[in-house]
């Protein structure tokens, strides 16, 4: 197998593995949402995470906030790709593409600078 397939085969996995834990959480915190009465009603809004910290709080309590687990399942969305790019480093240097491992480690340097930025960290 060559170097490149590898790579693309440690990053496809993240993406799908990463993707499906996603929509799995997201599904299940939406479908107990709503069998718990958790979702927004006239003069009732749902209630928002607008944190990591909230949603660690709010997975914490005995049963968890059903939209902490879907708040939880867009947080694995968003750190899906960055994970993925990650991973890609190693594979990249592993297999001798120097270049590659420096553009990736370039793109991963650039993604959590924006998260932070963005953060307000």
């Amino acid at each position: 197998m060559s170097a490149r397939a590898t790579v693309d085969r440690i990053v496809a996995r993240a993406l799908t593995w990463g993707g499906l834990l996603s929509v799995s959480l997201i599904l299940g915190g939406v479908v107990a949402a709503g069998l718990l009465g958790q979702l927004a009603t006239p003069g009732h809004p749902a209630e928002i995470f607008t944190s990591l910290g909230d949603i660690r709080r709010a997975l914490a309590l005995h049963p968890p906030h059903a939209l902490a687990v879907t708040a939880l399942g867009l947080v694995c969305l968003l750190a899906t790709p960055v994970a993925a790019v990650g991973l890609a480093i190693p594979a990249f240097w592993r297999d001798g593409d120097r270049l590659y491992a420096a553009i990736a480690a370039t793109v991963l340097a650039m993604l959590l600078v924006s998260l932070v930025v963005s953060a307000g960290v």
